[in-house]
């Protein structure tokens, strides 16, 4: 275990370097040292939930073994975990913007630079090792630089934090979020100028929005009004503010404003100011600031109303019941990627349940506790009409994460911290639940693809299938597998088919027209078409998964086809083809499928698609070595975030064989086997397999030899799977191997074939020293073994005339087969009974060894034992 930590006190540079540091090592656990400075703390009243940093008092310090430690290289600095970090056997990565002092730790890595700000240095690393972040880790990276460097104009600044800035700014940094909680520091005068704006600040109500207009008058010029501006709309927290400050004579104006309602620079056109949006100023002579403010008013009077608690709210109300358990309503949280919920009792909310209090609770083995016990139930409510910046200011007081919205004593909604964010940062707000994906692209026709690519009767089957929707009063899509390979040019006739309406119906009207059966699976609201050629089609309603607990299997509830194809594992599956009439052969690409295919990267949907599916990791190896793509790399970041926090280990051994026969079903699974290895993933696997001891020449002849087999014993079907299991677990004890076989629910065939393979090398060095044995002779020894062994052996037979002799007998194996039967030899006289088999075995042989060739021989040799006397004792003598 490794943690990230800074100093106490902790202020926006040691808060934004511990961010940074979490990009560098994303498997540690942020952990504050101590208090936090006022701004910090502000902060963290309204991102809490997004930067996940836990309390000393959340954590097992007992497995300890290494922390990050930025912005402090004194152990002096750390607080509540002062004592922790002097145990002797831990180690320290070090980075840090002071200078060196006799009493600082020692670090393995020990990155001391003389910059600005310690988020500087990990911001270089960030860019040197070519991670991503968002626009909100850049906004607080960004913060941590601004406060330690002033904004970029003290002294100590150097061309590093200038650099650091600009690619945070690259990144989408948000100057507006990183000045509201920036401080200044003031002279004197500026101080007193503050003063008397906040006792003359008026708060105006106007369409829903909090107005702040403060004047005030000096005989002298006095500059920075606008960072007293901005201090002062701090303070107000309003969402607009005009300063109005007669000095020498003339009406400076300074205005700001937070929300997009009101263009200050348009306000202030008609008194001749300039400026952006968020940002303007004027001069004005000859007027007061009383003639100034009216006109203000005046053009504030026709801006558009401000945000409400209705405009932002979720609504219906999911909540919980106070009887459910804690297990129960993070479980409900998870489904439906909510930080808290309503607790009601009846009709009447009586409280207030956030995963952090699941998270306690299952900490201290109490999910089985109802969530009464749990809850909060102080609760603090808001109206519809509630503005968005007055909900915000409660937020942020009273450091909670959701506010009820009630009207008339009747839950009406609730407004979460999420909401407030999407309000503050647009489209890039962040999320737990964060996507990954980029839009599609423009629609695109693919008609003339499909007619160009398609056989025609599976051209016929979709259009069908499209009319048969359309009578019906529904949608159908193509999707899936079959798209992907079909923009790839990879031959796939696996048609899945969703339905936006009643899947089940469609199908049992496409089967009848199409003269084939329908099975239907009522729980995940599938169907099967069955065609009288063999053809299978599959067929589900639109739904979405949503999994109860990470690593279970998914639960299903009717959606639409947008909600379908998010719920799958990446976004080169999420293409569909629209087959309706009107529409037939219209691409629906919501998720970059498209793009990413041409890319050859493979990209999950959102962050958290591991911690629900774990084999998702898996599928991901499988379909990069198949296509020959790439894994990007926050897709692969995730992944080995999920490996590390042990993901795997929560999967059922059914589910990961499953994952683990396709994986060695493809055509050369080698190089899947490497990337397991290497990410991290085969420990969970066959963890006794050291990948690094097998003969990666064998690996690469297997899928030659399954091949040379099939094509020259048609129509053999050889499990390559099975044939690569057996050769991975060659090396094993006989105790290694039964430990597998206890753990992994192998079919019985499987089972023998892999006991049965314990022999397969003895008898290739057998065969290799006596390789003239007779036909006969061979199969005695290896006659009843699978097909899979019978690859196993081909491979470890590498002298010629050994080869040659077993492939001579696996060809007369194939050909011969005793002809003659039960009713000839009842004509022949001998009696029904154990003999027949003996004296067919006794055939075999004979033919195998090529005595005997025919049926005329076979009545020959019987007539000859006869006279012989053989049969005498009623056996073959």
């Amino acid at each position: 275990m490794e943690i990230i930590t800074s100093h106490n006190a902790l202020d926006f540079d040691g808060l934004a370097a511990m961010v940074a540091a979490g990009k560098l090592y994303p498997s540690a656990v942020k952990v504050f040292s101590g208090t936090l400075s006022k701004n910090v703390k502000k902060f963290m009243a309204l991102y809490k939930d997004l930067l996940m940093i836990k309390t000393p008092k959340e954590v097992n310090f007992e497995q300890l073994k290494r922390i990050i430690l930025v912005d402090t290289a004194n152990i002096n600095r750390l607080g509540h975990l002062q004592k922790i970090a002097a145990r002797e056997d831990l180690e320290f990565f070090i980075y840090d913007h002071h200078p060196v002092a006799p009493d600082d730790l020692t670090g393995t890595i020990k990155e001391i630079h003389t910059v600005g700000a310690a988020t500087t240095i990990l911001v270089g690393e960030i860019i040197a090792r070519n991670i991503s972040i968002s626009a909100f880790e850049a906004t607080i990276l960004m913060l941590g630089i601004y406060e330690d460097t002033g904004s970029l104009l003290f002294t100590s600044t150097t061309p590093q934090d200038l650099e650091a800035a600009a690619y945070l700014l690259s990144r989408g940094a948000n100057l507006s979020v990183v000045a509201n909680f920036m401080e200044q520091p003031f002279s004197g005068e500026q101080r007193q100028l503050l003063q008397v704006l906040l006792n003359n600040a008026q708060h105006y109500r106007i369409n829903n929005l909090d107005v702040v207009i403060a004047v005030c008058e000096s005989e002298k010029f006095i500059p920075g009004l606008d960072a007293v501006t901005y201090r002062l709309f701090e303070v107000e927290n309003s969402d607009v503010i005009f300063v109005l400050a007669q000095m020498e004579g003339k009406v400076n104006v300074v205005a700001r404003s937070r929300t997009s309602n009101v263009r200050v620079n348009d306000i202030l056109q008609v008194l001749g100011g300039r400026g952006h949006e968020k940002a303007a100023s004027a001069i004005i002579r000859n007027q007061s600031p009383r003639e100034v403010a009216n006109v203000i008013v005046q053009q504030l009077n026709d801006i558009h109303p401000g945000l409400m608690a209705r405009d932002i709210m979720s609504t219906p109300v999911k909540t919980v019941s106070t009887d459910f358990t804690m297990e129960e309503a993070g479980r409900i949280m998870l489904r439906y990627g909510h930080t808290g919920m309503p607790v009601v009792q009846g009709n009447t909310m009586v409280g207030v349940i956030s995963r952090r209090d699941v998270d306690k609770a299952n900490m201290h083995d109490l999910g089985h506790a109802p969530v009464k016990g749990f809850m909060t139930t102080d609760i603090l409510s808001i109206s519809p009409d509630t503005p968005v910046g007055e909900l915000q200011k409660i937020m942020v007081d009273n450091d909670i994460g959701r506010l009820p919205v009630v009207n008339n004593n009747q839950l009406v909604g609730i407004v979460s911290r999420t909401d407030v964010l999407r309000t503050l940062h647009g489209d890039d707000y962040p999320e737990d639940h964060e996507v990954l994906y980029s839009f599609g692209e423009e629609e695109l026709n693919c008609l003339g693809m499909m007619e160009e690519r398609l056989p025609s009767r599976f051209l016929a089957i979709l259009r069908l299938a499209g009319q048969i929707a359309e009578g019906l009063g529904s949608t159908v899509y193509c999707v899936g597998g079959f798209v992907r390979d079909f923009f790839l040019q990879v031959p796939n006739f696996d048609l899945d088919l969703v339905v936006e309406g009643n899947g089940e119906e469609l199908a049992a009207h496409l089967a009848q027209q199409l003269g084939g059966k329908c099975r239907i699976h009522e729980r995940f609201r599938t169907a099967m078409v069955i065609l009288p050629d063999g053809t299978k089609i599959d067929i589900a309603t639109a739904r979405t998964e949503y999994y109860e607990f990470p690593a279970a299997l998914p639960r299903v509830r009717k959606s639409s086809i947008r909600e379908d194809l998010y719920r799958r594992d990446f976004t080169i599956n999420t293409l569909a083809i629209y087959l309706n009439p009107d529409r037939f052969g219209d691409l629906i690409d919501y998720f970059g499928g498209r793009r990413d295919l041409e890319k050859g990267v493979i990209r999950i949907l959102y962050n958290l698609s591991f911690v629900e599916d774990p084999t998702r990791i898996l599928r991901a190896i499988r379909f990069e070595q198949r296509y020959n793509f790439t894994i990007e790399p926050d897709t692969l970041r995730f992944a080995i975030g999920a490996i590390e926090r042990r993901m795997l280990g929560k999967l059922s051994y059914k589910r990961i064989l499953h994952e683990l026969i396709l994986i060695l079903s493809e055509k050369d699974p080698s190089g899947s086997l490497d990337r397991m290895r290497e990410i991290g993933v085969w420990k969970y696997i066959l963890p006794e397999v050291k990948l690094e001891h097998l003969n990666r020449v064998t690996l690469r002849r297997i899928s030659i030899m399954v091949t040379w087999l099939e094509e020259r014993y048609y129509p053999v079907n050889v499990q390559s799977w099975l044939v690569y299991i057996v050769v991975l677990l060659a090396r094993l004890s006989e105790d290694e191997v039964e430990s597998v076989l206890e753990r992994y629910p192998f079919d019985n065939y499987a089972i023998q074939a892999i006991k049965e393979s314990r022999r397969v090398p003895l008898i290739a060095e057998h065969l290799t020293e006596k390789n003239n044995l007779v036909a006969h002779e061979i199969d005695h020894l290896i006659g009843e073994w699978s097909k899979e062994n019978l690859v196993y052996l081909l491979l470890l037979v590498r002298e010629e005339k050994a080869w040659d002799n077993l492939v001579y007998y696996l060809d007369l194996k194939e050909r011969v087969r005793v002809e003659i039967n039960g009713n000839d030899l009842k004509e022949l006289g001998i009696k029904e009974g154990p003999i027949y088999r003996q004296i067919f075995d006794e055939l075999y042989r004979l033919k195998l060894d090529e005595v005997i060739y025919n049926s005329e021989d076979e009545i020959q040799q019987v007539k000859k034992w006869m006279e012989e006397g053989r049969f005498a004792d009623g056996k073959v003598n």
